[in-house]
């Protein structure tokens, strides 16, 4: 099955890095709000045809049921030194996440995508966007973090980048372009 959405790519962090090689996602800490580890970045989901992010690929190691968990980049901040990243989420709430199989997902369906999306609104305290019927990519949860920069992604340096030359479509305008 095609995926429904094929702008939307696992990104390994390694791969992502700003253009003074001086910023690096790769095994930054993520934290919960009360400084409980969450896991280290290992990726993100991200829209290979504008660069931007919608998922933190978090290796949560141990402590969570499965390897790893997506974090809406919606929740997530850098601290102030930008070493480590600070979710709004607890913890206990993250625990409560599905799981996330980086090697599955360009085999989720619309309606996978969607429930994966309306399950972490619930566990993260956003009901109201659970519910809605519109496309999750427009939710808050999903909004343009301040820390991204779109030159992070450069697809020249990825390597798991799409040999089969598929057309990409067109960047899309967000629910922050609509305001």
């Amino acid at each position: 099955m095609d995926h429904p959405k094929p702008w939307l790519r696992y990104v390994d962090a390694k791969d992502l890095q700003d253009e003074d090689k001086a910023f690096k996602f790769r095994g930054m800490e993520v934290d919960d709000p009360a400084g409980k580890k969450l896991g280290k970045v290992e990726g993100f989901i991200v829209d290979v045809s504008t660069g931007r992010p919608f998922h933190v690929v978090v290796d949560a190691g141990h402590w969570f049921k499965h390897k790893h968990v997506l974090l809406p980049v919606g929740h997530v901040m850098l601290d102030a030194t930008g070493q480590k990243m600070i979710a709004d989420i607890s913890q206990a709430r993250v625990s409560r996440f599905p799981g996330f199989d980086k090697d599955k997902f360009e085999k989720l369906s619309k309606d996978e995508l969607l429930q994966l999306a309306r399950t972490m609104a619930l566990e993260c305290g956003c009901p109201d966007e659970a519910v809605v019927a519109i496309e999750w990519e427009t939710w808050d949860d999903y909004a343009y973090p301040s820390w991204w920069d779109a030159s992070f992604y450069r697809p020249e340096r990825i390597e798991n980048q799409d040999d089969a030359g598929i057309t990409r479509p067109q960047p899309r305008s967000t629910a922050a372009d609509r305001r």
